[in-house]
C-alpha cells in the first residue's frame, strides 16, 4: 500500500527521535538491479524502471512538502567537517533532494540546480549533480559539462563524472560514452577511467546497456573486443556485466546472446575473457 508506506516514510524522516543518517538510508529503494535478481527470471529492465519510477512518483506526490522541508531543515551552515552530526544532516539533506529529484517532484530539478550552483563543498555539489543526472533533468547535460570543465583534472573526480555518464538513464548514453572515448583527451589506456565508465554502465545501468535494440550489449562487447587487446583483465571485468544475460526476457536474452557470440566468432581474445565468454555461452 503505498499511502501506508509513504505515511510510514514521512513519519520515519520528521522523527524527532531517530538520527539522521538512519533517516537517510529509509530514503534508498531498492535498486533496478537488485529489483531484478529479485525476479530472477524473464527479466525486462524497462518494465523494472518505469515501476520503479511510478512508486517514487507516487510516494513524492504524497510526501513533496515533507520531503522539501526536511530539505530546509538539514542546510548545514558550518564550516564542512566528516563529524557525525554534519554527515547525517548532509546525508538526510541530499536524500530528500534525491528522492524529489527522482521522483518527479515539481521543485526537485530546481532546487538540485541551486544546490549545485551555490554548494560550498564537493560532497553537495556531487550530490546535486547525482541527482540531476539519475533523474536526467533538463540542467542534467549543461551540469555535467560544467562539472568536467571545473573538476575532472583531479582522476578521482573524473572517476565520479564518468560513473555519472555512464549510469545516465538517457536514450543517448551509448553515444555519450563513444564521444567521451573518442575524446583525444580521454586516458584510452588507464585501467581505472576504463572501469569507471564501461564497468559502471554495464553494471549500474540496466535499462540502457539491456536496450531491447541489442545497442547496449553491442557497445560493451565491441569495447571488450577492442580494449582486450591492450588490457585483458579491464576487458575481462567489463565483460562480466553479460552474466545475468540468461536472466532477460526472450528479446533481450536473443540479443545477448547475439552480441556473445559475435564476440567470440571474430577471434583474437586473450585466453582470460576467451575463457569467460566461453563460460557465459555454455551456461
Amino acid at each position: 500500500d503505498v499511502a501506508a508506506y509513504a505515511d510510514a516514510l514521512g513519519d520515519t524522516i520528521t522523527s524527532k527521535s531517530l538520527d539522521p543518517s538512519y533517516k537517510a538510508l529509509t530514503l534508498v529503494l531498492p535498486s533496478e538491479q537488485l529489483v531484478a535478481r529479485t525476479i530472477g527470471n524473464d527479466v525486462d529492465p524497462d518494465r523494472i524502471r518505469a515501476t520503479r519510477l511510478d512508486l517514487l512518483g507516487a510516494l513524492v506526490s504524497r510526501l513533496a512538502a515533507t520531503l522539501e522541508d526536511v530539505y530546509r531543515a538539514n542546510v548545514v551552515t558550518a564550516p564542512y567537517s566528516t563529524d557525525i552530526a554534519q554527515s547525517g544532516m548532509r546525508a538526510l539533506r541530499n536524500g530528500a533532494l534525491a528522492l524529489l529529484v527522482n521522483g518527479g517532484g515539481t521543485n526537485g530539478a530546481r532546487l538540485a540546480r541551486e544546490q549545485y550552483d551555490t554548494a560550498t563543498n564537493m560532497t553537495d555539489r556531487y550530490a546535486a549533480l547525482a541527482a540531476a543526472v539519475t533523474g536526467w533533468t533538463a540542467d542534467a547535460e549543461a551540469l555535467l559539462g560544467n562539472f568536467r570543465i571545473m573538476y575532472t583534472a583531479d582522476p578521482l573526480v573524473l572517476d565520479k563524472w564518468l560513473v555519472l555518464n555512464a549510469i545516465a538513464p538517457e536514450p543517448k548514453v551509448v553515444q555519450r560514452l563513444g564521444a567521451i572515448m573518442g575524446d583525444p583527451s580521454f586516458p584510452r589506456n588507464n585501467p581505472n577511467r576504463l572501469r569507471a565508465l564501461m564497468g559502471s554502465f554495464g553494471i549500474n545501468n540496466p535499462s540502457q546497456f539491456a536496450r531491447a535494440d541489442g545497442s547496449g550489449f553491442r557497445f560493451v562487447a565491441e569495447f571488450v573486443a577492442d580494449v582486450d587487446k591492450r588490457n585483458p583483465q579491464v576487458a575481462a571485468g567489463v565483460l562480466t556485466a553479460f552474466r545475468v544475460w540468461r536472466s532477460y526476457e526472450a528479446g533481450r536474452r536473443g540479443m545477448a546472446e547475439s552480441a556473445l557470440s559475435a564476440l567470440r566468432d571474430a577471434g583474437g581474445l586473450s585466453r582470460n575473457t576467451a575463457d569467460i565468454l566461453e563460460r557465459m555461452l555454455a551456461g
